[in-house]
């Protein structure tokens, strides 16, 4: 099965869903898509585009991510780009690879790039456009516009040390706790979502629709 994994910038799909690609990557054919270069925001030195992409990279190879393909939008100024371009890059892709399942960073989040990439993938993945059978948004640590109300979890008991080596391939983007992109939020999040499931550990997602014949 051929799956598509959006994300707004490289480290997002660490973050939100890292554990659960090591797990679907065994037996399906994992697609990584990122939106922007995900660094001029933050740092002065354009250097590190490269290292963000390479970092990517090595954590997808890691993650059993059979390609990526990077948009290389600017950093936070997804809003500045019009809905209609970002559309077809994302319709791009999927008529390329076919998807049937598609993830999306969840529309809640206080960041605009990542709510762009949803408002755009909801678009590409509707019916009569798309193969896509299942949409789901997942969880990026950090604040919210409104709660993430999960209604599907993932069982990420075996896969969380996947996701913490993952995440360590992002050097320049581990903080300390009780910063969102520590390991210890990961953890405390995969046991609260695991909690609420009754499982050890979980990654937990909103599905957004899903087709059944």
């Amino acid at each position: 099965m051929e799956i598509l994994v959006l994300a707004a910038h490289p480290d997002d799909e660490v973050l939100g869903m890292g554990a659960t690609i090591k797990k679907l990557s065994k037996n399906n054919n994992v697609f990584l898509a990122i939106l922007t270069e995900g660094a001029t925001a933050q740092y002065k030195d354009k250097k590190m585009v490269q290292v963000r992409r390479e970092a990517c990279q090595k954590s997808s190879k890691y993650l059993g991510i059979k390609k990526i393909s990077f948009m290389d939008y600017p950093d936070m100024k997804l809003d500045t780009i019009p809905h209609v371009e970002i559309n077809k890059k994302i319709e791009s892709i999927m008529k390329e690879i076919k998807p049937e399942i598609v993830y999306s960073p969840s529309p809640n989040d206080l960041n605009k790039d990542h709510k762009i990439v949803f408002e755009s993938a909801i678009v590409a993945t509707r019916p009569h456009s798309s193969n896509v059978k299942q949409f789901f948004c997942y969880e990026i640590p950090g604040l919210h516009r409104e709660q993430f109300c999960p209604n599907v979890y993932t069982d990420i008991s075996k896969e969380f040390k996947s996701k913490v080596k993952a995440l360590n391939f992002y050097k320049t983007e581990i903080e300390d706790f009780p910063h969102p992109r520590s390991v210890k939020v990961l953890e405390s999040q995969a046991y609260l979502r695991g909690m609420e499931s009754g499982l050890k550990m979980a990654e937990a997602f909103q599905l957004i629709r899903m087709i059944t014949k």
